[in-house]
C-alpha cells in the first residue's frame, strides 16, 4: 500500500541560487525522516522543477498584480495551475492526507485540495506576528483596501482545519486581529486601525516552534575565548522593530559603568543600518558591520562570539536565537516575544529585557559577564525532536475527520 501524501506549498523554499526559506527545507527534511508520509513540495514560479538535497521541488505558474495588490484576483487560475502541477507529479488527490500552506496568500491551495478531497487535512502556517495577511504590499496601510481584504482573509482562515503558529506570541496576535492594542509595533497598529470586524473564529491551532538543524548548528569547533574581551553578536535586518539601536545605546551605558572591553559584530542590511553606523561612530563604539552571509556559514559566527543579543520587539520567534543557543552561545532578547515560550520562569530575569530599554539590556549583559549563568530552554529546538509529536497531532486530527 502506497504512503499517504503530505503536500507542502510555500513561497519560502531554497533554490539552486538562493537559500531563502531554509526553515521550510529543514521542516521537510525532518518530516521525510519520520517515514510516515510521501512528502511533496510545490513552490510558485516559472522554470523547471529542481532538487535540493534529497527534496524534489515542483514549480507551478501563478499570476498576480505587483506589490501583492488584491492577491486573490486570479485565485481560480492559480488554484488550477497548482492542481495541474500536483497531477503532473503523479499524485492522486484521493491520496493527499495533508496539504500544508505557508502564509495567508497560500490558504487557497490547501482549500483547493480540500474541495476535491474532503478527507484532506488543511494547514496554514504563520511565520510572524502580523500574519493575518494585511502586511504585504504597497497598500498595507490603506484603510479602504484593508476594509475590503480583512473579511476575505478571515473567511479563508476560518476554512482551514488547523493553523500552525511559530509561537504563542504569533498565535495571540493573530487571534486578536484586528485588535492590535496589545502589540508594541506602530506599523501593525496602522494596518489594523479602524477595522470594525470581529476576529477570525478558527477551528484549531497548534504551536510548532522553528526548529534548528543540529547537524549544522552545534558546538563543534566552538572557540574558547581567553583574551578578556567581550564580543557580542547580532544578526538581523536593520528595520524599525529589529531595534539594533537599543543594543548600541546599551553599549554606551556599559562603558559608563566601566565595561570598556566590549565589542559588537552586526550582520545584516536594511533601512536603519546607516543610522546605526552613525550612532556607533559618534559614540566611538567598537562595532563592526558585516553584510549577510550564507545560512550554512552562520554557525562559525555564533561559535566565535560570547553572547548573542537582538533587541527586536515584534518577533514571532527568531531562529537566530535558537541557532546561537545550539552553537553554545546564550542569547538576550526582549520580553513578550516568541522566545517567552522557551525561557523558563526562573531565568526570565536573566535573558529577557524590557522593550526599547538600553539600561535594562545593559544590566542583563553586565550580569551575564559578571556571573556567567548557564542558559536553559524549556523545550526542544531540534527539528528531529519537534516534528514527530507535531505529526502525531496531525494524524490524530485525520483520524477524527474519518
Amino acid at each position: 500500500m502506497s504512503k499517504a501524501v503530505y503536500i507542502v506549498v510555500t513561497p519560502f523554499f531554497p533554490s539552486p541560487n538562493n537559500w531563502r526559506g531554509a526553515y521550510c527545507y529543514d521542516f521537510v527534511v525532518a518530516l521525510k525522516k519520520t517515514g510516515l508520509y510521501r512528502v511533496e513540495v510545490f513552490v510558485p514560479g516559472k522554470g523547471d522543477d529542481y532538487q535540493i538535497g534529497n527534496v524534489q521541488v515542483r514549480r507551478f505558474v501563478t499570476r498576480e498584480l505587483p506589490s501583492n495588490v488584491f492577491p486573490f484576483l486570479w485565485a481560480g487560475r492559480n488554484k488550477r495551475s497548482f492542481l495541474d502541477a500536483v497531477r503532473r507529479a503523479g499524485i492522486s488527490m484521493n491520496d493527499v492526507a495533508v496539504c500544508h500552506g505557508h502564509t495567508a496568500n497560500f490558504a487557497i491551495y490547501p482549500q483547493a485540495v480540500k474541495d476535491v478531497n474532503e478527507s484532506c487535512i488543511t494547514l496554514l502556517h504563520h511565520h510572524d506576528r502580523e500574519s493575518f495577511g494585511l502586511n504585504l504590499g504597497i497598500l498595507k496601510y490603506c484603510w479602504l483596501y484593508n476594509m475590503v481584504m480583512f473579511p476575505v482573509l478571515r473567511r479563508l482562515h476560518e476554512q482551514m482545519d488547523c493553523h500552525v503558529f511559530i509561537s504563542e506570541a504569533s498565535r495571540r496576535s493573530f487571534l486578536a486581529a484586528p485588535n492590535a492594542k496589545a502589540e508594541p509595533y506602530k506599523g501593525y497598529h496602522r494596518q489594523m486601525r479602524g477595522l470594525p470586524y470581529h476576529p477570525a473564529r478558527i477551528k484549531k491551532s497548534l504551536i510548532l516552534h522553528n526548529g534548528v538543524d543540529v547537524s549544522i548548528f552545534n558546538e563543534a569547533g566552538r572557540i574558547a575565548r581567553t583574551d578578556g574581551d567581550i564580543t557580542i553578536g547580532c544578526v538581523g535586518n536593520f528595520g524599525d522593530w529589529k531595534n539594533q539601536i537599543t543594543l548600541l545605546k546599551a553599549m554606551v551605558v556599559l562603558r559608563k559603568w566601566g565595561l570598556t572591553k566590549i565589542r559588537a559584530i552586526f550582520i545584516g542590511s536594511g533601512p536603519d543600518l546607516e543610522e546605526c553606523r552613525c550612532y556607533a561612530k559618534q559614540n566611538c563604539l567598537d562595532v563592526e558591520f558585516r553584510q549577510e552571509i550564507r545560512h550554512e556559514c552562520l554557525p562559525d559566527f555564533y561559535r566565535a562570539i560570547d553572547l548573542f543579543v537582538l533587541p527586536s520587539f515584534f518577533e514571532g520567534f527568531g531562529c537566530v536565537f535558537t541557532e546561537a543557543y545550539a552553537c553554545g552561545t546564550p542569547f538576550i532578547t526582549c520580553e513578550g516575544q516568541g522566545m517567552d515560550d522557551l525561557i523558563p520562569d526562573s531565568e526570565r530575569h536573566i535573558w529577557l529585557a524590557k522593550i526599547q530599554d538600553p539600561d535594562d539590556f545593559a544590566r542583563k549583559i553586565r550580569y551575564y559577564f559578571e556571573k556567567h549563568p548557564v542558559q536553559h530552554l524549556a523545550g526542544p529546538i531540534s527539528f528531529d525532536e519537534l516534528i514527530p509529536p507535531f505529526v502525531e497531532q496531525i494524524m490524530a486530527m485525520a483520524n477524527l475527520e474519518r
